[in-house]
């Protein structure tokens, strides 16, 4: 049974890809029947009311139930995925127990994750701006993982990006909490030092991408080829190029 619409009372419709996935509407549409405001694609939110002709999530995510460790255990899958070659873990993360593994699959599956939500588990964030939201994670004390949120009505209404923390969970970067920046090349390790730290250190010309989340960045290191990873702009890995890997 399909939620209601908190404004309207009235049946939400889901959206797939940005888009409501009743057509039926569509075809009144596409009569000028209706005129669709939501532009395409839509607002990252799984609801549509045609009546408020806006989009619509009434159901607060992830479950209240879930951890921090979970949470960062999720957060290290996803680094995991663009760059295996990981530092050692601490535990319980070398050997995460089955209900850890499950808790940080449920906090992937919800692709959209609300801010609020997200603080009632991981704590209050520290706001670096009205629409970037820093927490603390325990397993990197010397950052902040800092969430940029966008709220639903932000193709409607452009200037709701600026407002508080109930916003969705669009793009997240760390940024640096405490400790010193990069001073010497003995600071690039893993989990040490942030890209923009190590572009002001090496002067590498600075991505022309710089909202990706992963970036692989070639240079040298006493005559040798080396490459740099960086997820979420944070360094998980340093690696000398060999020549059969430039062949």
């Amino acid at each position: 049974m399909s939620p209601k619409c908190e404004r309207c009372d009235g049946p939400l419709v889901p959206v797939e890809y940005g888009m409501p996935v009743d057509d039926t509407p569509y075809q009144r549409h596409e009569r000028r029947e209706i005129y669709y405001t939501g532009g395409c694609m839509g607002p990252p939110a799984p609801w549509w009311c045609w009546s408020c002709e806006r989009f619509a999530d009434p159901e607060p995510r992830p479950s209240r139930s879930m951890t921090v460790e979970g949470y960062q255990l999720s957060l290290l899958n996803e680094m995991r995925g663009v760059s295996p070659s990981l530092p050692e873990l601490p535990a319980p993360y070398d050997d995460p127990p089955e209900a850890l593994v499950e808790e940080a699959v449920e906090w992937r599956s919800p692709d959209l994750l609300k801010i609020k939500d997200m603080a009632v588990i991981l704590g209050e964030p520290v706001s670096g701006g009205p629409s970037r939201h820093r927490f603390a994670l325990p397993l990197w004390p010397d950052f902040w993982l800092e969430h940029q949120s966008m709220d639903t009505d932000f193709w409607l209404e452009p200037e709701s990006m600026d407002t508080g923390v109930g916003g969705y969970v669009v793009d997240k970067r760390f940024v640096r909490r405490s400790g010193e920046p990069m001073r010497s090349v003995d600071d690039m390790r893993p989990w040490a030092v942030l890209r923009t730290e190590a572009e002001a250190f090496f002067g590498w010309e600075p991505t022309r991408h710089p909202n990706m989340y992963y970036h692989v960045v070639p240079f040298e290191l006493g005559g040798r080829p080396m490459k740099a990873y960086f997820v979420y702009d944070l360094l998980v890995e340093v690696s000398e190029v060999s020549e059969a890997s430039e062949d």
